[in-house]
């Protein structure tokens, strides 16, 4: 048996699957491909297979790691060849490699993630967008000229954003800059729609999801945004010290 860890991208096309039905679609690739896998044992098997994190609904990553325990005698080359023919559209094999040795899970390590919001602006207090998907093709060129440097100055300089997280359970202070690692940044689009990219860590006492992050910002420092969004996962990595780490990249444990 050997462990293979593969980089994957979740697509477009892919979406608006949940987590568990994208494990399932993953698993139905492996089948078709005839890829030979190890199973657990008991009265219900099955494969063995585990991700780097549970991508929510309407997240796309690039990559999103896959380990797989395989009973394939084939190589490298040829087990991606074979994912890459029988996956359906905006499922893809990036990348692999075939791990020496012990290591720990994935969802254990990864404790850091980069993604990136794409969504439309407000201008003078009017949406570029409407809810029925109307563009005022007016506000482009003035949404295109938003200094997003300065707008996001102040919550990037400061060292500690305490904020009050209910859920249905309970009510919780969190220090929001404790999860975000990086300053948040920002790519204007020709149809004047922005990017942010955020730098958010990933602990054992939770994390903060990307669009909470865009609705805390806009609720509370006024970026310009509207409640519409879309999130891709831009990489997921493991941070030891100042280092980032690459799953592929990992040294085994003995």
């Amino acid at each position: 048996m050997r462990k293979l860890r593969l980089a994957l991208n979740k697509g477009e096309e892919l979406r608006f699957l949940s987590h568990l039905d994208f494990a399932k679609c993953v698993e139905r690739t492996i089948r078709r491909a005839n890829i030979e896998m190890a199973y657990s044992e008991g009265f219900n098997p099955h494969m063995k297979i585990s991700f780097s994190s549970a991508l929510g609904l309407g997240i796309t990553a690039k990559p999103e790691y896959l380990d797989m325990d395989t009973l394939d005698q084939g190589s490298l080359e040829d087990i991606i060849d074979r994912f890459n023919q029988a996956a359906p559209r905006g499922l893809t094999a990036l990348d692999g490699k075939f791990l020496e040795g012990r290591v720990k899970k994935m969802m254990a390590v990864c404790n850091y993630a980069i993604y990136q919001v794409t969504g439309p602006v407000i201008v003078d207090g009017q949406a570029l967008v409407e809810e029925d998907g109307t563009i005022h093709e007016e506000l482009i060129e003035r949404a295109k000229a938003i200094n997003w440097t300065a707008i996001l100055q102040d919550f990037n300089d400061k060292e500690q954003v305490l904020y009050e997280k209910v859920t249905p359970k309970k009510t919780k202070t969190i220090d929001v800059k404790h999860f975000v690692k990086q300053p948040v940044s920002a790519e204007i689009h020709d149809n004047g729609f922005v990017t942010l990219t955020m730098h958010i860590g990933i602990y054992p006492e939770g994390t903060i999801k990307p669009g909470e992050l865009w609705a805390f910002g806009r609720d509370y420092f006024g970026w310009p945004l509207t409640d519409a969004y879309e999130v891709h996962r831009q990489d997921i990595l493991i941070q030891e010290g100042d280092d980032l780490i690459c799953p592929l990249d990992v040294e085994p444990l003995d």
